[in-house]
């Protein structure tokens, strides 16, 4: 589209007739030529002056207060960028847990009990006890009961069973 604007066109051609050749915005751009950059970019190249690519010695050289950016440019070589990006990350800034991550923990070790918690579950032992007390002695209660309703003889006890085959 024109710098003018969309009424500032309009007003123009409305004034003048429409004379003016009709400009399609949905128009392809002219063809570059195959193996000439556009002159915008080569104007650009011209002026820019090159700068070398970083290498692996400069990479060692790097602190956590250097500029990274040279090294994730285009063009760099990857074992030179994975190197600066190492230093870059072992800068303890970035090792900083949020707390966030709840799978970080190790949960098959349990932590162990602090005194003031064992004290507190002291109550617990005693609780226990009586429960398996109190089970025992109905269970207790229970045979005695079934026994005394049911006297066996000796004569009134089933012979013992002899199997034979899988009947």
């Amino acid at each position: 589209m024109s710098e003018e604007g969309f009424f500032r066109r309009w007003a123009r051609l409305k004034s003048s007739g429409g004379d003016a050749p009709a400009e399609d915005p949905r128009a392809p751009a002219p063809p570059v030529p195959v193996g000439q950059p556009p002159a915008g970019a080569m104007q650009e190249a011209e002026a820019a002056p090159r700068v070398p690519l970083p290498t692996l010695e400069d990479a060692a050289r790097l602190t956590p207060d250097a500029d990274f950016s040279a090294f994730v440019a285009k063009g760099v070589d990857q074992s030179v960028r994975r190197l600066a990006l190492k230093k870059l990350f072992a800068d303890p800034h970035f090792n900083a847990i949020d707390g966030l991550d709840i799978y970080m923990n190790d949960y098959n070790k349990a932590a162990p009990l602090t005194p003031a918690m064992l004290a507190s579950l002291k109550h617990a032992q005693g609780l226990v006890t009586r429960l398996f007390d109190d089970r025992q002695q109905q269970a207790e209660a229970a045979a005695a009961q079934a026994q005394e309703q049911q006297p066996v003889t000796e004569h009134e006890q089933a012979p013992p069973s002899t199997r034979q085959g899988n009947a």
